[in-house]
């Protein structure tokens, strides 16, 4: 429903597409029983959403929500309003390599679409928007909109979010600014999601965050800003449950981060991306900010979310975490009932797509084939 070969900006104009998508028309799912899954706190149908990214506003989340997934996240918001990168931000991408991860040099080919690409359940993309956002009043006007859907039993709207980095005449005045906005953001972020009757956020770490790396992999820095969060959800006394986006860690890594982080966050949904050079087949940079590297989405980088979703898994158990303290959404790769399950066998609580269902809608409806729960479509 994405239509790679336009801009964000036109694209968030016009709504999600029927064109794009495998296809070629918008489901409507409607599920015949009481919700049998829950996730902090909200009755699931199914245990299975998008991730933060494809849903650029409220007309893309009901796309979905009517499609039957059902816990989308709303695309990441800013306390200010951030352009989008150059177009392009979304290529088809080809590498030698049917998997890519983290800890090696990735190297892929990036194309502009062609038609076939729309039909293609395996394929690979990049991702390089820059974390683009409207302005606080429109995207919490706009999020207010899918209230009606507050109220079904069995769908859940989640909101994800990040801090922005401005200028300042120092480091310190820079991460101390920084630092503030998350602040500003996590309250504007709870403001939006209760008023629109939904009860999750989700915390952005895994995006460069207007910084050379992203910001989970500085450990005391991801620390410190969760504490950010935390302490404006604490102070509101609000029912505000916090997710937490991060990208791969190393063993060490995520048992500090698990460890340090305790009782101040819900859920941890991994992965994002992967990271790759992604250069058109002369070597030139194919995306449009000029950068040679970006993330990757898609089948490429199914392997190594299900490694990370069991490294996370295995983490909280030896910590002795309990399911019902910790959740974890399992993210990257999922384009049909196979990927799905098997992020469920490798402890995930829930399930996420992206990349899967932007041009395949009927996913939600081979998942709750896959899990047998009746529905109906129209």
């Amino acid at each position: 429903m994405y239509n790679a070969n336009a801009s964000y900006e036109e694209n968030y104009a016009r709504g999600p597409d029927q064109n794009f998508l495998r296809n070629r028309h918008f489901p409507k799912l409607e599920y015949l029983k009481s919700p049998q899954y829950e996730f902090l706190g909200a009755p699931l149908h199914i245990p299975f959403g998008v991730a933060a990214g494809p849903l650029l506003n409220a007309l893309y989340v009901r796309a979905v929500l009517n499609a039957g997934f059902c816990l989308p996240v709303y695309k990441t918001v800013r306390s200010v309003a951030w352009d989008c990168n150059k177009w392009p931000n979304i290529l088809s991408l080809k590498s030698e390599n049917k998997s890519l991860y983290a800890d090696e040099n990735n190297h892929v080919i990036g194309e502009l679409f062609s038609e076939s690409d729309y039909i293609n359940k395996r394929i690979s993309i990049s991702n390089s928007f820059g974390v683009p956002s409207q302005s606080v009043d429109k995207w919490q006007s706009d999020l207010a909109t899918l209230n009606d859907y507050s109220t079904k039993k069995g769908y859940h709207v989640s909101l994800s979010f990040q801090g922005s980095r401005f200028l300042g005449a120092n480091s310190k005045e820079i991460t101390e600014n920084f630092y503030k906005d998350v602040l500003k953001i996590t309250e504007l972020a709870c403001a939006g999601i209760l008023a629109s009757g939904f009860s999750i956020i989700e915390m952005n770490l895994s995006c460069p965050n207007e910084v050379q790396a992203p910001l989970y992999k500085d450990l005391k820095s991801a620390i410190e800003t969760i504490n950010c969060a935390h302490k404006i959800i604490s102070e509101q006394k609000s029912k505000v449950k916090l997710v937490v986006k991060l990208g791969v860690l190393n063993a060490e890594e995520t048992s500090i981060f698990i460890a340090e982080t305790a009782g101040k966050i819900d859920a941890i949904s991994a992965i994002n991306t992967v990271s790759a050079k992604i250069t058109r087949k002369n070597g030139s940079p194919a995306l449009g900010n000029g950068a040679l590297y970006g993330g990757v989405c898609g089948s490429y980088i199914f392997n190594q979310g299900l490694s990370m979703v069991g490294l996370l898994s295995e983490t909280r158990e030896k910590l002795g975490i309990q399911k019902s303290e910790l959740g974890i959404i399992g993210v990257g790769g999922v384009v049909s009932a196979k990927e799905f399950a098997s992020y469920l066998s490798a402890g995930a609580d829930i399930v996420h797509a992206a990349t899967g269902m932007m041009w395949n809608l009927e996913l939600a409806s081979e998942i709750a084939t896959h899990l047998k729960v009746p529905f109906q479509l129209s």
